[in-house]
């Protein structure tokens, strides 16, 4: 220690020396504290000696590595970490557990509680948190949950201190009965911050409670004056294009409930999109559309449109909707019912290509995988389009009660389907095609051989075909299928998809090797062979080999032959919620 600390002797510590902190000669040391004169007790002059040793080791703090960072990426580290308690749906939002980080030392501390960025999530399930940050923010932008099980006290305390910093306000989630009780009107306690406009605000949502019928409107909030709103998300309701500004939206989620859901006329949810031009995600859940008026002709850009949502609603009123956009290469998902028409005819979500665009990407699909649900009356459709096949597509679709009740179940109309399906698609450009049938006590009809050479007639660039069975029969679904692929076009002559080169096949169980070695050799001496042929089929369970089973003799006609297929692959669906 210096020389001031040790008295008149240099090298020697004396008490004196060590109770005189204003005397000590360290770098970078202010002494803060400094205790008076000495006091002739030993007590005070303990007490004195306690005040010395606590500002050595504040002053040791300040020498380790920890303590060097610099305030502003202290800050990014803090954000950082508060990033982890950022979800309001968490217990945690708002409560600033990572808050320990200011006990390591008291710059640490200063940091912590100077930086206005670092407070601005507020919860009204911790009032006295709320407060707090409402005075440390500053004039940082605040997020603002208001917690449905609240008491009314906490909520009125913390709308009472956001109402003079409403201009900070940057997202806005509150229950969807505080956005419009059961009397049709704004909450008593929200009513007041309703009240005012909010330039600064990006996000508002609601959280999902019960909800009566007949909830329709979103009421007119902020006095409509929300400029930058970039995200909305409502639920049991649907917003006027008086209800907030829509200039800016990007995103736009509307949610009914099963048992209420949202009722909306395709011409008012045209209005919607329309006040909409740069929306880049549409997502509507548990609706009921009514179809556009008569003499609706509209056609709305969304020239931004990156993914299309729609779920839980009717395939026709779905159609509906999209005869009336036109919207460029982007991720579509629809869970539908597909209502009957023309019979035995099935509305599946989409148009039919003759009405599409010729510039639609949907009249550029590359990859399909059409699945039977084991346990629904359903089927799942996943494809891909684009060049690349980079853009996914997924259609989930039910049978109504009324079909099963006049049709039967998806086991007697099994095939019936499909030709809806395969129908409402464009294969023109189709090079991998899946099909996987995963019932497991019923067994399936319909997929005839006529069906089978309709479907791949459409099909003139199929390179790879993938056949999947998981059942407990398959009515040689297999079989016909190879034998489709075997048939020469009535038109033309010539086989078809005649640019085929992989067929891979999974669980079938009627012998189908001996259909495939057929189909290769027919192929083969026509000049349009098989590169690759892979089949794990039932009776080759115990085989690991193709040199064991009869596989081999197919080699004579295909390329490579083997025992372990291979899963089609699909881009992923954007992770945007």
């Amino acid at each position: 220690m210096a020389s001031a600390i040790s008295g008149n002797a240099p090298g020697h510590m004396s008490l004196d020396g060590l109770l005189e902190p204003s005397s000590w000669q360290l770098p970078y040391f202010t002494a803060n504290a400094t205790p008076g004169a000495p006091e002739q007790s030993i007590t005070d002059t303990l007490d004195r000696l306690d005040v010395s040793l606590a500002l050595l080791a504040k002053y040791r703090n300040s020498l380790r590595p920890f303590n060097r960072i610099t305030a502003d990426i202290l800050v990014a580290i803090f954000r950082e970490l508060a990033r982890d308690y950022s979800d309001p749906h968490e217990t945690s939002f708002g409560s600033y557990p990572w808050m320990g980080v200011a006990q390591v030392c008291q710059f640490w501390r200063d940091v912590a509680l100077t930086s206005a960025i670092l407070w601005t999530n507020i919860s009204t399930r911790y009032p006295k948190s709320a407060l707090a940050c409402v005075e440390r923010s500053g004039d940082a932008s605040l997020s603002l949950f208001v917690y449905h099980n609240s008491s009314r006290d906490n909520v009125a305390s913390v709308l009472e201190a956001m109402l003079p910093n409403i201009k900070r306000l940057r997202r806005l989630i509150v229950p969807s009965n505080y956005l419009r009780t059961s009397d049709d009107n704004i909450h008593e306690l929200l009513r007041p911050l309703m009240e005012v406009p909010a330039p600064m605000l990006e996000v508002l949502e609601t959280d999902k409670v019960r909800a009566e019928p007949g909830w329709v409107t979103m009421p007119t909030v902020f006095t409509g004056h929300t400029p930058s709103l970039t995200r909305l998300r409502i639920h049991v309701m649907v917003p006027e294009i008086t209800s907030v500004s829509l200039s800016k939206l990007r995103v736009l989620t509307l949610c009914g409930r099963k048992h209420t859901p949202i009722i909306v006329g395709v011409s008012k949810f045209l209005d919607l999109l329309e006040a909409c031009p740069l929306l880049e995600i549409v997502k509507v859940d548990k609706s009921n559309f009514s179809h556009a008026e008569d003499d609706e002709s509209r056609n709305i850009e969304l020239n931004h449109l990156r993914v299309l949502e729609m779920g839980r609603t009717d395939a026709s009123a779905v159609m509906d909707v999209f005869s009336h956009l036109t919207i460029p290469e982007c991720a579509i998902r629809l869970k539908v019912w597909m209502d009957r028409y023309e019979e035995n005819k099935f509305h599946v979500g989409i148009p039919l290509p003759m009405d599409l665009n010729p510039t639609h990407h949907l009249r550029d699909i590359r990859k399909m995988h059409v699945s039977y649900m084991n346990g629904y009356e359903g089927v799942e459709i996943s494809g891909a389009t684009g060049a690349k096949g980079s853009t996914p597509f997924w259609i989930s679709g039910l049978l109504t009660s009324s079909t099963i009740t006049h049709l039967g179940d998806m086991d007697s109309i099994a095939g019936t389907v499909f030709k809806s399906l395969a129908n409402a698609f464009d294969f023109d450009s189709l090079e991998e095609f899946a099909i996987t049938e995963m019932r497991n006590n019923a067994r399936w009809t319909g997929y005839t051989k006529k069906l089978w050479t309709d479907t791949f007639r459409r099909m003139p660039m199929l390179k790879s075909l993938y056949i999947t069975l998981d059942g407990g029969y398959d009515e040689g679904i297999c079989r016909a299928v190879l034998s489709a692929l075997s048939t020469r076009d009535d038109r033309t002559g010539n086989f078809l998809c005649p640019i085929l080169e992989k067929i891979v096949v999974w669980g079938d169980k009627t012998w189908s090797s001996l259909q495939c070695y057929k189909l290769a050799k027919e192929r083969s001496k026509a000049g349009h062979p098989l590169k690759k042929v892979s089949m794990r089929l039932s009776h080759y369970t115990s085989f690991s080999d193709p040199a064991e089973t009869d596989l081999p003799y197919l080699r004579e006609y295909v390329e490579c032959v083997d025992l372990e297929p291979m899963d089609i692959e699909f881009p992923e669906f954007p992770n945007w919620s």
